[in-house]
């Protein structure tokens, strides 16, 4: 005779006991669902159901009123990235073929030192910058693609890059910058997600 251990046995109990409680949605007019809804002991798998009904979005060309070049290209391409990964929302290339266009301003882009040196044998660099935080501020708003009504609206979202310059202090900067639009991204991804 063969022995199971418990813990095999009971595994196998509690897998048996899901599966049977699994359900699926049932479309009338026998037309496929888009997506499947499964249920696993009364808990949807799945992205939640949204009220507003935006599930694809256009992500135009990002504005910039910073002086600082090239971020409207850089930050789009970000965020088309993040929320592709993420996929809350599905994206599309067209706004005549999407719910919702997600506009996004660069409002303020900033460079504050957070640390100073405190060097005590050369009295020359005590009180030296030595760590620095780049932050990148944008206003983000949700539109409804066929009425152009504002569904949500998100003022001063921020992304933040800490960072040590190296020896030329312009392309640290530069870098620190696109790190806090990478930033930028992420946080406009999850917070447009918690509007639903």
């Amino acid at each position: 005779m063969t022995y199971f251990p418990i813990s095999s046995l009971c595994a196998v109990a509690i897998l048996t006991g899901l599966l049977a409680s699994c359900g699926t949605s049932v479309v009338p007019d026998g037309k496929p669902p888009l997506a499947k809804d499964v249920s696993i002991a009364g808990y949807r798998l799945g992205p939640p159901a949204r009220e507003d009904g935006i599930h694809t979005i256009h992500i135009p060309r990002v504005k910039n009123v910073t002086r600082e070049p090239h971020l409207e290209l850089e930050v789009t391409s970000l965020l088309i990235n993040e929320f592709t990964r993420e996929q809350s929302y599905h994206v599309v290339p067209r706004k005549e073929e999407a719910d919702g266009i997600l506009q996004v301003k660069i409002t303020e882009v900033t460079l504050n030192a957070v640390r100073f040196s405190t060097e005590e044998t050369r009295q020359a660099l005590r009180g030296v910058p030595v760590e620095f935080v780049a932050t990148v501020s944008a206003d983000v708003e949700m539109l409804n693609a066929r009425t152009g009504e504002v569904v949500w609206k998100l003022p001063g979202v921020r992304g933040r890059y800490d960072f040590i310059p190296g020896a030329d202090f312009t392309e640290s900067r530069r870098e620190a910058i696109l790190q806090a639009c990478s930033d930028l991204a992420r946080e406009i991804c999850d917070a447009a997600s918690e509007q639903w």
